[in-house]
């Protein structure tokens, strides 16, 4: 090949490299390389010569593998050889971690030549990193907020202060900590340690003996004493057993905690209501494997303020209908503050997604592949946060209804598509059987709300096996009912269906906050109608509402 000197080989000739047509290679966006089967390069395109700033004149000649940086020469080497003895073509990826830049590198051989192409896909594998981060936020939310609202059962449950406070302890144990512990300043200055639990118990007998010995003071530079004093949060990622002796300063209390509980991390939170220390929330690490991190201490302190809140109605037992207000009070801010972050994060994916659907051609598919992902934890975390506004909403007696003019039926047959997804995914065929029209007076998006609430629950604990919706209507009421072929509800289990934070199933299996079907019941009733359920282990459950054509006069 001969290039005028100071010219780039774009110019030179459209048939060169011994006969070779390169006016396609010169129009291709990614780097190409026409080499010898020893490696010397015969030709290279301006999408080359761009990626390492020389000209064609400076490249061909040159040994390919020794153009390129030391991390990948050896690599690139050993495939360029391997492609030239046996003819298989070979695609490898390469991260060029001094820049933080990914390529792709594909090789072929034809024609007694090999061809070596190279494209740079840096931004899909940005956006994917983008994408994997938002996933696991997500996944991280969820649990949270499916935590909280487990929290909010707990600390609603009662108003007796130290049963409130060991109940918390359990539920943060093995969750959030190996080991949880609530102390309340007492008005003598001393503290008392109301409650403590642990995954080993033979340590919680050690805790207990180790703070006998050593009482918190509320003067201490550290520890639970501090946080009852300030009222600030303290926290200490990692606390190395193996630095004790090389820390001076570090105080006696510290090394004998490291030494008798084995203490590697500890988030310490205080119990706060109206501008007052209630108590101290104390989270530990002893097993070594688990990290906090900072979102670990804004979950703590959430729930450190939901106890407080608990521990101040305690105060109020006596005033049990103001205490049942504030509950109320509660989920609905929690709900709310739940959505915000929602909204915030579904708007970014939804964003991301409008991106990746501009550049499809170059987006891979697993990272669509995780948009859906992503979306999909989306919508099962905002059915928990419109659970919980449905709450505030009933239990403050403000669910109204908008009643119009309605067929069952065909708002049944408009809905079903919605879970095509969902119903193939979980294997389960559905079968309708509805009557022409089923029509009543009552409020569509309510009785929509119903629908979805039982169809979801069929395929969540009907997975594998067929449902059957069936809409029908006579001259005073109309009804809609939903079976399902899955485990199966025991007789003496069923009365507890419709209440509030209530689940028959294994939450590991089964999600949710046990919400769904108590608002189905306050709707239905709202509605002047009735749901009632037949079931039996083994052999599926089916639902039924029914409702009257025309609400009762007033």
């Amino acid at each position: 090949m001969t290039s005028t000197p100071g010219v780039s080989n774009v110019a030179a000739s459209n048939v060169d490299v011994e006969g070779l047509d390169t006016v396609l290679w010169d129009q291709l966006p990614e780097s190409v390389a026409i080499c010898t089967a020893q490696g010397v390069c015969h030709y290279v395109n301006p999408a080359m010569e761009r990626v390492f700033g020389s000209l064609g004149t400076e490249l061909v000649g040159g040994v390919l593998w020794e153009l390129y940086p030391d991390v990948l020469r050896q690599e690139l080497q050993e495939r360029f050889q391997r492609v030239a003895a046996t003819g298989e073509p070979e695609e490898f990826e390469w991260h060029f971690m001094a820049r933080e830049r990914w390529f792709v590198l594909r090789l072929f051989r034809g024609h007694g030549r090999v061809y070596v192409f190279a494209s740079e896909n840096t931004a899909e594998k940005k956006q994917e990193a983008i994408l994997r981060g938002l996933y696991d936020e997500t996944r991280r939310a969820q649990r949270h907020a499916a935590f909280l609202a487990q929290a909010s059962e707990v600390l609603a449950s009662s108003l007796e202060h130290d049963e409130i406070l060991q109940r918390l302890t359990f539920l943060a144990v093995p969750p959030l900590a190996d080991g949880c512990i609530v102390d309340v300043p007492m008005p003598d200055g001393r503290v008392r340690r109301v409650a403590i639990t642990h995954v080993r118990t033979e340590l919680v007998e050690r805790a207990r003996a180790y703070h006998e010995r050593y009482p918190i003071r509320l003067d201490a530079t550290h520890g639970v004493g501090k946080v009852l004093r300030t009222g600030t949060t303290e926290f200490v990622p990692e606390l190395r057993q193996d630095a004790a002796g090389g820390q001076a300063r570090m105080e006696e209390v510290r090394r004998q905690a490291m030494m008798e509980l084995g203490v590697t991390a500890y988030i310490i939170v205080p119990l706060m209501s109206r501008g007052r220390v209630l108590g101290a929330l104390s989270l530990v690490n002893t097993e070594g494997g688990r990290r906090y991190t900072h979102a670990d201490v804004r979950l703590a302190e959430d729930l450190a303020r939901r106890a407080a809140t608990s521990l101040d109605n305690g105060r109020l037992y006596t005033e049990a209908q103001e205490a049942v207000r504030a509950r109320d009070s509660f989920l609905s801010v929690a709900s709310h503050e739940l959505n915000t972050p929602l909204t915030s994060l579904t708007l970014n994916v939804q964003a991301l997604r409008r991106q990746l659907e501009a550049t499809a051609d170059k987006a891979p598919e697993s990272v669509s592949n995780k948009v859906v992902a992503v979306q999909r934890q989306l919508s099962r975390l905002s059915s928990l946060v419109r659970e919980l506004l449905d709450v505030s909403r009933i239990t403050a007696g403000k669910l109204r209804l908008e009643r119009e003019d309605m067929d069952l039926a065909a708002l049944t047959r408009e809905l079903l598509p919605r879970y095509a997804e969902e119903l193939s995914r979980a294997g389960c065929a559905l079968r309708l059987e509805a009557s022409e029209t089923a029509t009543g007076h009552w409020d569509k998006l309510r009785v929509e709300q119903v629908f979805q609430n039982l169809l979801s629950n069929a395929i969540k604990y009907g997975r594998g096996h067929p449902i059957d919706v069936r809409v029908g209507a006579d001259s005073e009421r109309a009804w809609l009912s939903v079976a399902d072929g899955g485990m199966g509800i025991a007789q003496e289990a069923q009365p507890r269906l419709f209440q509030r934070f209530e689940r028959l199933a294994s939450e590991r299996h089964y999600g949710g906050l046990g919400l769904g079907l108590w608002i189905v019941r306050q709707i239905v009733d709202a509605m002047d109608g009735r749901i009632h359920v037949r079931s039996a282990p083994g052999q599926g459950s089916t639902f039924t509402v029914e409702l009257p054509r025309l609400p009762p006069a007033r």
